[in-house]
């Protein structure tokens, strides 16, 4: 966990949707909870901020490149901490600690950090207790000189991003000292590192779809990984993970026919009509509904097929997308297993990504094939190459596949989006 970057878990995270509230119980006791009395140091505008009871145990989450891990922060290791990312030209950090336990040298300890922070030419300040707030003092570090002036203006003025819509309902959703919480609408697309998923999705679209996600996304520890849960600040259908909070459950056979080697891989279970009725659902929501209607009479027009009597003639079960060693597929599991068949031209060129959705995009969909109950279509390099890819002795052992609504495995992490909601994972080795 100490090796992942904050960032690249921002943009693998809301691929995946929570399906539904907490029970009404969970939502009592989280109204309860007290609020973290670093929060007030987090500007309302902050696109993303990590509250730990531990600070050695939050400070895993930052990049290992970045700056503040020059600090020696074993004299807090033990304090509460909130790390903000901010927006100022460019992503920029504000690290507060908590300054006032009772400990016979913490002033000692106070000194010395923002001694250390002037030898790295870091901004640090100390805040005095502030017993109108009932907030003990703390201090402040960050690269930035105007972002520390900015945080002292919401500190005077007692405003936090407490006071950004909805996120006490992040807040109150995250139910534990320890959280991540992400900023939906157009923070990925400042969050996201260069080159992230380049060649599987294109920036400009993925970073578009994120912020459409939901209001907030909220990252809980549990066990190897963590449990997130989307916030949205409404239950209409502008919201994807409302949309997607409708489909049932279904199961997913993708990592039966996983190669060795794996890029990225998309599954997505089909249940009818429950999926086709949120697709047209989400379309019209976004106002894109007519253009959909548009597209699927093209394709009619093109191919002499109408393409959902195309998916309900073929009993679509699962869609995936696998970009791996020899390139990139999308696979169709039909109700019934077609028989093996060698690649051939593809008649139905473009019907994936308008049935289900711009991810399953890709530049060449011309050849298709049949492989293990499989329909395959993308290039005639990359079909012939997928069917004689090498494949692990027990291919499904790792693949969380039953009961799942979305699996995302990219770079040995693993999302999975099942009846606990959505889980992260990762390989102990990552």
């Amino acid at each position: 966990m100490c090796k992942k970057s904050l960032l690249t878990l921002l943009l693998v995270l809301p691929l995946l949707f929570s399906c539904g509230g907490p029970s009404r119980r969970t939502e009592a006791v989280r109204e309860e909870r007290r609020i973290p009395e670093l929060i007030a140091a987090v500007p309302s505008d902050a696109l993303a901020v990590i509250c730990y009871d531990r600070c050695q145990e939050g400070m895993r989450l930052l990049d290992s490149t970045n700056v503040l891990h020059k600090l020696d922060l074993s004299a807090f290791k033990n304090e509460h901490m909130a790390l903000s990312l901010c927006f100022n030209g460019a992503i920029v950090p504000v690290l507060a600690l908590d300054a006032g336990r009772e400990q016979a040298d913490s002033a000692s300890a106070v000194s010395g950090l923002l001694e250390q922070a002037a030898a790295l030419r870091l901004h640090a300040e100390y805040i005095a207790p502030d017993t109108e707030a009932k907030r003990r003092g703390f201090v402040l570090v960050t690269p930035s000189d105007a972002q520390l002036t900015a945080v002292r203006r919401h500190l005077a003025g007692y405003t936090s991003i407490l006071d950004a819509p909805h996120f006490r309902q992040a807040l109150q959703a995250a139910g534990t000292d320890d959280f991540v919480i992400f900023r939906g609408g157009g923070a990925p697309e400042r969050l996201a590192p260069k080159g992230w998923l380049q060649g599987v999705f294109p920036r400009k679209d993925l970073t578009a779809f994120l912020g459409m996600v939901c209001d907030w996304t909220v990252l809980t520890p549990d066990g190897e990984g963590f449990s997130v849960q989307p916030v949205c600040g409404g239950d209409d259908d502008s919201y994807f993970a409302n949309v997607a909070g409708s489909l049932p459950l279904g199961e997913s056979r993708l990592g039966e026919v996983l190669p060795q080697e794996v890029r990225f891989a998309l599954a997505l279970p089909v249940s009818q009509p429950q999926m086709r009725e949120a697709v047209e659902r989400w379309q019209d929501a976004t106002v894109k509904l007519t253009r959909y209607r548009r597209e699927l009479d093209a394709l009619k027009k093109e191919s002499g097929k109408d393409p959902l009597k195309w998916e309900k003639e073929t009993g679509v079960r699962e869609v995936a997308l696998v970009h791996f060693e020899g390139g990139a597929v999308t696979l169709v599991r039909p109700a019934k297993a077609p028989a093996d068949s060698d690649p051939a031209e593809n008649p139905w060129r473009g019907f994936i990504p308008v049935l289900y959705g711009s991810a399953f995009a890709l530049p060449d969909d011309s050849c298709t094939a049949c492989f293990r109950g499989w329909q395959l279509y993308g290039s005639p390099e990359a079909v012939s190459a997928f069917i004689s890819a090498e494949r692990p002795e027990a291919a499904s052992a790792d693949w969380p596949g039953k009961h799942c609504r979305v699996l995302i495995q990219e770079s040995g992490k693993t999302l999975a989006w099942g009846k606990k909601g959505i889980q992260l994972k990762w390989n102990s080795n990552q």
